[in-house]
């Protein structure tokens, strides 16, 4: 056993040993998390703003106060002015405030605002802007009857004269469309089903199940070409370990290959996430049990794939070529690139037959749905199926000779 271990710990030096190593192994995968950290910054507590320029053709204070209430439920609302208007070429949605809008709202007359939505713009846009736009109107007729009911406010009906609502109940009203909303609204997936993953919850856990493709792959099959041709895998079996052993320690020198790149990856990106550099919000510390069995078992069953992959290659040249394309694959396909819920039927499919789907599944059961150590145990006892496969064909395709 301590004779497998030098050839794994030998390994894992030789490729730790070489410069150009390190860019790959840790540089690079860095550099795309801190990519996907700077794209996703801020995008689980961002608004989406809805372009809703506002036509205010009665240009009294009831009117600025809706463009203000329009603007409080996150819309780009852009005041012109009826002259403005006539000038400027609203490509897509605008609100029409009408004429005397703040006489008749204050006599309590009923008021048509209307909503225009131009050929070339967007219909989903369009349902929103229609969803928020009676949303901010609700807001509007409440703070109305809150001002008009306060003491001292003005009685709106038939009755009340707009020349008696002086600026100071003008600025109350302004201040009652300014406040925020008092109403928090938490939402949370509830029943069976399971949201799509997106943002760092995607991301972050892509480029873990990519780049240890990429690394434990490339370079395994690369390293294993090279030393048959080369000879060193002939000479490693005239030591008192059989060939079996030879290739169960160049496998575990792999595993270790992988866990290594994917630790400094962990760590890197929970130290991030702590620290609220970037934006990033992916925490793997509260669910390391199960994320560290997947990510462990994911490494063994890409370690035995490159062992058996080395079996049909002659050069490394074909190792670096022929596995960084189906490295590519793997990753597309598996869902290291874009969410499984996403992709068609077909290739979901597919996908169940590569290690980077249950990885992918693994990993989002424990830490994306929130399943724990439970939602490890079926991915990890799958990873660790194929990878046994995998080593008992690849150890027996696999020749020590050139």
């Amino acid at each position: 056993m301590s004779s497998l271990w030098h050839v794994a710990l030998h390994d894992l030096r030789q490729h730790l040993s070489e410069r150009s190593n390190i860019f790959f192994l840790f540089l690079m995968p860095l550099g795309f998390v801190f990519f996907f950290a700077l794209v996703n910054a801020g995008g689980r507590d961002a608004q989406v703003l809805v372009g809703l320029p506002v036509v205010d053709r009665d240009g009294d204070f009831l009117a600025a106060a809706f463009a203000a209430q329009l603007r409080g439920e996150n819309f780009d609302a852009t005041v012109y002015t009826a002259a403005a208007a006539e000038t400027t070429v609203l490509r897509t949605r605008f609100v029409t405030i009408p004429d005397s809008f703040t006489q008749r709202v204050l006599r309590g007359r009923r008021t048509q605002i209307d909503l225009t939505a131009r050929a070339r713009s967007d219909e989903f846009y369009d349902l929103a802007a229609g969803v928020r736009l009676h949303q901010a109107q609700v807001r509007f007729l409440s703070n109305l009857w809150r001002w008009s009911s306060a003491a001292g406010g003005p009685r709106i009906g038939p009755e009340l004269d707009p020349a008696t609502v002086d600026s100071a109940m003008q600025g109350r009203f302004l201040d009652l469309v300014a406040e925020p909303s008092r109403v928090a609204v938490e939402t949370s997936f509830a029943g069976r089903g399971r949201p799509v993953p997106r943002g760092t919850q995607q991301s972050v856990p892509g480029v873990l199940v990519m780049f240890v493709v990429m690394t434990v792959l490339i370079g395994g099959c690369e390293a294993l070409t090279r030393e048959r041709q080369q000879g060193t895998l002939r000479r490693l079996a005239t030591t008192p370990l059989s060939t079996r052993q030879v290739l169960l320690g160049k496998t575990l020198g792999l595993i270790l290959l992988g866990v290594a790149q994917a630790a400094i990856l962990v760590v890197i990106t929970d130290l991030m996430s702590r620290l609220g550099l970037l934006g990033l919000d992916f925490l793997w510390a509260p669910y390391l049990l199960g994320a560290g069995a997947v990510i462990v078992a994911y490494c063994a069953c890409i370690a035995a794939l490159g062992l058996l992959i080395s079996g049909f290659l002659r050069t490394p040249q074909q190792a670096e070529s022929l596995v960084w394309l189906f490295g590519m694959v793997l990753s597309a396909l598996g869902g290291a690139w874009w969410p499984l819920e996403i992709m068609p039927a077909g290739m979901r499919l597919v996908g169940q037959f590569f290690p980077t789907t249950w990885a992918m599944q693994g990993l989002h059961n424990v830490i994306t749905y929130g399943q724990g150590l439970a939602g490890a145990i079926a991915p990890v006892v799958v990873l660790l199926a194929m990878g046994v496969v995998f080593w008992a064909v690849g150890s027996r395709t696999l020749r020590v000779t050139n």
